[in-house]
């Protein structure tokens, strides 16, 4: 692929990071201004780091390959900003900034897309007094993963972790929780497919919980885009911790971070993690047997997540959310697949009221025959008013 960059590798960046192609040219922009000493930059950083990815390309493990803080201490933060009152979604503001961790961790770059209170600002980005962040959705990575020098970013296993919390004008507040992942694919393709699986009804605990807080005020959800938001009040945290493990480096780092973690109740995750989870699978009689693919475990997981109560169980700040009726109805008719409010209540009207026959009140509202008889028995939808 022909890269018309000075920083940026695009077919890493596009692979591991949520935006559309037209984004790229800016972070390079970006990073040129920091290896300038722009902006809370330091001079040569980003040239430095692409010095590292090439002289350790092939000599040192994946984990091994990124910068610590003796090399370059590094943080860049890059603000993408919609308004909650703007008419046209497609148009965003961006600023950013790098400055210094002050720890042994590698450089990163962290994409923040902020939903902000009100109508943009006229010719400016300075908000108003009154103008706040309504919700917040960060995207972290390790910075060589995008640099020239790295190599492929989707080789091997990627570790991924997401990170629920309050914002400070949350009402009600909840403590934050994570849950970590594991994939042998891309962690975008994964996140959507967590997504999928929250907004078409999925019981398992992230899911639950992610449906929660997955925004319902009408900006559409699009996988992990650069423009999807969560609800007001909340931030999601999405971090790429780790790339191009492999196998047994892979199982034994999920293993050792779920445990110290986010393992239930302390997180999201429902079982061990790495080695430990297969062998519990096993010894239940949901895998043939301990050591087997990551995608055997998850339906494996699956399946025993589904077959068991605690598999609906939800994060108590989900629960409590869940108990309010129009939180319930928020979400359940943000779903794809489901019937709308006007649908659920006309069926109740033509069967209750009316008496009219199920193949009738199929014809007026829309619904297929199963639904209709779902809704008149009170089996679903029971608590829309």
């Amino acid at each position: 692929m022909n890269q018309p960059y000075k920083f940026i590798d695009e077919k890493n960046t596009l692979a591991i990071l949520p935006i559309p192609l037209r984004c790229v040219k800016e972070l390079d922009s970006m990073l040129i201004a920091i290896n300038n000493g722009e902006r809370g930059g330091k001079t040569g950083s980003i040239s430095t780091l692409i010095k590292v990815n090439k002289k350790n390309r092939y000599s040192k493990r994946s984990m091994k390959r990124l910068a610590s803080s003796k090399h370059v201490d590094l943080g860049i933060t890059y603000n993408f900003m919609l308004f909650d009152q703007q008419e046209d979604h497609n148009n965003y503001g961006f600023s950013y900034e790098a400055w210094s961790h002050g720890t042994p961790q590698a450089p990163m770059l962290m994409l923040s897309f902020d939903r902000i209170s009100g109508s943009p600002p006229s010719g400016t980005l300075e908000l108003n007094p009154e103008q706040y962040v309504l919700s917040r959705r960060i995207v972290s990575i390790p910075l060589q993963c995008i640099l020239k020098g790295w190599g492929n970013a989707e080789k091997g296993y990627m570790i991924y972790e997401h990170n629920l919390s309050a914002m400070d004008h949350a009402n009600p507040q909840f403590k934050s929780i994570s849950y970590i992942g594991l994939t042998s694919r891309n962690w975008q393709t994964r996140y959507k497919e967590h997504q999928r699986d929250a907004l078409t009804g999925s019981e398992l605990l992230f899911h639950t919980s992610l449906a929660a807080i997955l925004n319902k005020d009408g900006i559409s959800q699009v996988g992990m885009g650069p423009f999807e938001m969560v609800r007001g009040g909340v931030c999601l945290l999405s971090e790429l911790q780790y790339v191009n493990l492999t196998y047994e480096e892979a199982m034994d780092v999920e293993e050792k971070m779920i445990e110290r973690s986010t393992l239930h109740p302390k997180g999201l995750n429902m079982i061990p993690g790495g080695f430990a989870g297969m062998k519990f699978l096993h010894k239940l009689g949901y895998l043939a047997k301990e050591k087997v693919t990551i995608d055997d475990r998850e339906q494996a997981l699956a399946k025993y997540l589904l077959e068991n109560s605690r598999a609906g169980k939800s994060a108590p700040w989900v629960t409590e959310s869940w108990a309010k009726d129009e939180f319930y109805e928020q979400v359940i008719f943000k779903r794809s697949n489901t019937l709308n409010k006007e649908q659920v209540l006309s069926i109740r009207k033509y069967g209750n009221d009316w008496g009219l026959s199920i193949e009738v009140i199929a014809n007026l509202s829309g619904a297929n025959i199963r639904q209709v008889q779902d809704i008149l028995s009170g089996k679903y939808y029971s608590r829309v008013k």
